[in-house]
């Protein structure tokens, strides 16, 4: 099998065995791209893939992806994209010998979430004011429930409004791996919803571009990139310093959460986190004082204070 033939394959079989996102799916394709580019220079013509050995991704590692100088978590993501893609040549035969085996990723140091304290997230919702009327209660309903639900960007831009129960106060989300999840909405995240979904343009379900939640004037899906520049902008203009992602209230709703008294068991469920290990790390930044080995809740509050 031809090199981009496969790997175009493969990505197909990402997209409807494994039900991966697109935001997956984009990052396998930018990588196996690489590879594909780096082995059509180091190959023969004619070369097949069971030609591909251990050797060849060792090379792709130190002479192709180390000195571009990329991250070591940058690199690790690439490698699990090859392990996955010569896991899936080894099961569908093109393949007898899986080369990627024992192809060992550089060790990632897990970076500390970033927390905002309960008073900063407040002045974050309160800065959308400086907005106009009809953008102040969309940023505001989206900002109250990226924090309300520890949502990701795109679970929040593909968000439908038959997944919100207002009523009720909960909302669905269909995550990574299609996992489906129900989450509680806070009050006030009710109401920015209420008020925005009651000033949307009209005339958007007549051009049939309503069954989205969060929408740009043109009536479109909000993107990522809308998303994250929202985020920004009124981090600025509530004075909030270092850096601000929409993921931010993700990480910071979640320690909010294990403060409160939450088990990390179910804030990992509440999140869609595959391992406890990832959800631990909010603990883990709570309850440690300067690498002090006792947990110090004090200090921990005052970071979120």
């Amino acid at each position: 099998m031809e090199w981009h033939s496969a790997a175009r394959a493969f990505l197909e079989h990402l997209r409807q065995s494994r039900g991966s996102t697109d935001n997956t799916i984009m990052a396998y394709r930018n990588d196996l791209s690489q590879f594909t580019s780096f082995l059509g220079e180091r190959m023969p013509l004619g070369a097949r893939w069971d030609q591909v050995t251990f050797e060849v991704l060792q090379a792709f590692v130190y002479e192709y992806l180390v000195p571009q100088k990329y991250t070591t978590s940058t690199i690790a993501r690439k490698l699990a994209a090859l392990r996955a893609f010569f896991k899936w040549l080894r099961q569908t035969g093109h393949i007898h010998e899986d080369p990627a085996l024992h192809l060992q990723s550089p060790k990632v140091e897990r970076r500390q979430p970033r927390l905002l304290s309960e008073y900063e997230v407040r002045a974050l919702f309160e800065a959308t004011a400086s907005a106009s009327p009809s953008r102040a209660r969309r940023d505001r309903a989206l900002l109250e429930v990226l924090y309300a639900t520890g949502m990701r960007v795109s679970e929040a831009i593909n968000l439908r409004l038959e997944d919100l129960d207002l009523e009720h106060g909960e909302v669905r989300c269909i995550g990574r791996g299609q996992r489906t999840r129900v989450m509680r909405l806070t009050p006030s995240a009710v109401e920015a919803l209420k008020a925005y979904l009651e000033q949307r343009e009209p005339g958007l379900e007549a051009q049939g571009q309503c069954e989205f939640v969060f929408l740009n004037p043109r009536g479109d899906r909000l993107t990522r990139q809308a998303v994250w520049q929202i985020t920004r902008q009124y981090a600025q203009m509530a004075g909030i310093s270092g850096e601000m992602t929409p993921h931010t209230l993700r990480h910071s709703r979640a320690a909010h959460l294990i403060l409160a008294g939450m088990d990390v068991r179910q804030v990992r469920e509440w999140l869609g986190h595959a391992n406890l290990s990832t959800t631990q790390l909010y603990r883990q930044r709570l309850f440690s004082s300067n690498g002090a080995s006792e947990p110090a809740e004090a200090h921990a509050r005052e970071l979120v204070r």
